[in-house]
């Protein structure tokens, strides 16, 4: 008998979701609204937002840093806003499954991480269909480092 994936909740589920969130209805747009956006976007039902197993996503968390540091050493950072979408789809070769949950953990990491704002906020734009300006990113950073400090 197989297992029922776990519903993944992007704005509940991961801190820099909830961030997202935050900053979002602070311009007087609603959660529905923003997830509304990410499932057209990628092309997805709501079922599909689920959590990656374990295994896979292990194996992926080594895999998906290690290609987005070398597309940062080889000049190519403007690749990886449409590496994220492809790996929120589950549209890559190495996971052929929608990774919603991975793609949050990757911005998060590249958020909190390294110098890429322009990177972040085109990926953010892209993930939620809506031009997003680079005030929405670093406000979403504050809000995020301000939850960190307690």
């Amino acid at each position: 008998m197989d297992k029922k994936p776990y519903p993944f909740l992007p704005f509940e589920d991961s801190l820099v979701g909830e961030k997202i969130l935050f900053v979002w209805q602070e311009s007087h747009h609603s959660e529905k609204n923003l997830k509304d956006h990410l499932l057209k976007v990628l092309e997805l039902k709501e079922d599909q937002l689920v959590f990656t197993p374990n295994a896979i996503k292990q194996k992926l968390m080594v895999s998906y840093p290690t290609e987005i540091r070398n597309l940062i050493n080889n000049n190519s950072a403007s690749e990886i806003p449409n590496l994220l979408i492809e790996i929120a789809k589950g549209k890559t070769p190495s996971n052929p499954t929608p990774a919603v949950d991975i793609c949050f953990e990757l911005i998060e990491w590249l958020l909190t991480g390294f110098d890429l704002d322009e990177v972040l906020r085109e990926t953010l734009s892209l993930l939620f269909g809506t031009t997003l300006s680079i005030e929405f990113l670093i406000s979403v950073r504050a809000e995020y480092f301000k939850e960190l400090r307690g």
